[in-house]
């Protein structure tokens, strides 16, 4: 039983770990087109410029040379890596469907495993052991 509640635990760490992951955005196409592909206004980014700085922000602006926000305007040429928040990510019912997954299959475990307590005897009384 303690094995099984380990690996519903770590299940559910995985799925939460998996929500807040962020996708890469190809830095070369963006430089051509002059449009980040998937960053949108107030999307959260993680910029890693050629310098080696990095920064963490929500985007106020977008322009053909590069995008901005609260710590300041960051070019796509000077950039290393540029990644976006998944924006296709719903984390209040996925994670909500994980939990009544897991619960449902706690409980079903537990049935189970108390399942040889519970006998069905029809028509008449039952035997007794």
């Amino acid at each position: 039983m303690r094995l099984l509640a380990r690996c519903l635990l770590a299940l559910l760490l995985l799925n939460l770990a998996a929500c807040s992951t962020m996708q890469p955005v190809n830095l070369e196409n963006t430089l051509q087109t002059s449009n980040a592909r998937g960053v949108d206004y107030g999307s959260l980014v993680e910029v890693r410029m050629l310098d080696g700085s990095r920064a963490s922000f929500r985007v106020t602006e977008i322009g053909p040379a590069g995008i901005g926000g609260k710590p300041g305007f960051y070019r796509y040429e000077d950039m290393r890596s540029l990644k976006v928040e998944n924006p296709h990510a719903n984390r209040g019912e996925t994670a909500l469907t994980w939990i009544l997954g897991i619960i449902g299959v706690a409980a079903f475990v537990a049935l189970v495993a108390n399942s040889d307590s519970v006998s069905v005897c029809s028509p008449g009384p039952c035997p007794e052991n």
